[in-house]
């Protein structure tokens, strides 16, 4: 026998989970699979504890098709025929409320409909310049006290940062630019600063090209930035000379005595 203590209805309750042999040495713990509890009776998981099943729900998919949930005081399920309930693991990780408690909240929030449609439309904000983060706590969960704050913690997490990359990427290769083309422009810049040309809103934008594709740091892409940050230093220092060098030339010419 073990006594749980979790939260159930918006407050702390404690379940008392039995072993299979202990109900059935118990004639008053009559109990059925878990897949065909309904609220109240006692049901027996995949890996042989029974408890009170606490509620069951039957929702209708966006295709028509009606799935039941089953949550349990020790764990959740749906009724499919993959689906399996093992209290021991849900034990081990103190966590009654998901289908497989080693998966992390965020993981399930990626998945889910509202994330990825989230995901997708502050990487299309990101891409054209204006992200309106009232509107994604629209998005992303409507019904919360303050959908915005919601919405950038969700943001803020390190999986979903990657995802969000991914999702630039996507739309990015979509419209045919890749890294190697933002690389191209840098240095066809590179050539219009050696004839002299006017290239600084031409390398502004492709400074937000390359902040965009390198979203994700690691070491290679780390190598490629700091060569990016060391040729737009070169290019700087060319300029500020060319500046100096002309200042001199009008001084010098100023101070030539006329004939």
């Amino acid at each position: 026998m073990v006594k749980i203590e979790r939260l159930y209805q918006r407050k702390k309750q404690e379940f008392t989970i039995y072993t299979k042999e202990e109900a059935d040495a118990d004639h008053s713990l009559g109990y059925c699979y878990w897949k065909d509890a309904n609220v109240g009776d006692m049901a027996i998981t995949d890996d042989d504890y029974v408890m009170e099943c606490l509620t069951r729900q039957d929702y209708t998919d966006k295709n028509g098709n009606v799935k039941t949930y089953v949550k349990l005081a020790g764990g959740v399920g749906w009724t499919n025929n993959a689906s399996k309930i093992n209290f021991k693991l849900n034990h081990a990780y103190n966590t009654y409320t998901k289908v497989n408690p080693a998966k992390d909240w965020v993981e399930y929030e990626v998945d889910s409909t509202r994330g990825k449609n989230t995901i997708s439309t502050y990487a299309t904000m990101m891409l054209n310049g204006k992200v309106d983060f009232a509107q994604l706590g629209k998005v992303y969960r409507p019904n919360d006290k303050i959908p915005e704050a919601t919405v950038r913690r969700f943001l803020k997490n390190k999986r979903v940062k990657m995802e969000v990359e991914k999702k630039v990427k996507e739309i990015l290769l979509d419209k045919s630019i890749t890294k190697e083309f933002a690389i191209d422009n840098l240095l066809r810049a590179l050539e219009m600063a050696e004839h002299k040309g006017d290239i600084g809103n031409y390398l502004k934008a492709n400074d937000q090209v390359m902040d965009l594709l390198e979203m994700k740091p690691n070491k290679a892409i780390q190598t490629d930035t700091v060569e990016m940050i060391d040729t737009k230093k070169i290019l700087d220092q060319i300029t500020a000379e060319e500046k100096r060098t002309l200042k001199a030339q009008r001084k010098v010419e100023k101070d030539e005595p006329r004939e």
